[in-house]
């Protein structure tokens, strides 16, 4: 299982706090497309405007395409966000 942790506006869009994925392992990529199929606002996100922390360390540090396993737990919220 692997936890997609929403916050701020992506929150909003999402009409929800987390989204659980019952998969063992999928490529962040694919994290991409079960994002935007949860989105209930009809505002587009791109993916390039979201930051996207993997078990509390941001995606920048270890590359674009990461494979996401069992028990990981991805945060993504807008780069423009309140405090």
């Amino acid at each position: 299982m692997i936890t997609l942790r929403l916050l701020g506006s992506i929150k909003k869009y999402c009409g929800k706090e987390s989204i659980i994925i019952h998969e063992n392992e999928i490529m962040l990529s694919n994290i991409f497309s079960i994002l935007y199929q949860n989105i209930t606002n009809s505002k587009h996100i791109d993916k390039e405007d979201l930051l996207v922390l993997i078990n509390g360390v941001d995606l920048s540090i270890s590359g674009t395409d990461q494979k996401i396993k069992s028990g990981d737990i991805v945060t993504i919220a807008n780069l423009i966000h309140g405090g």
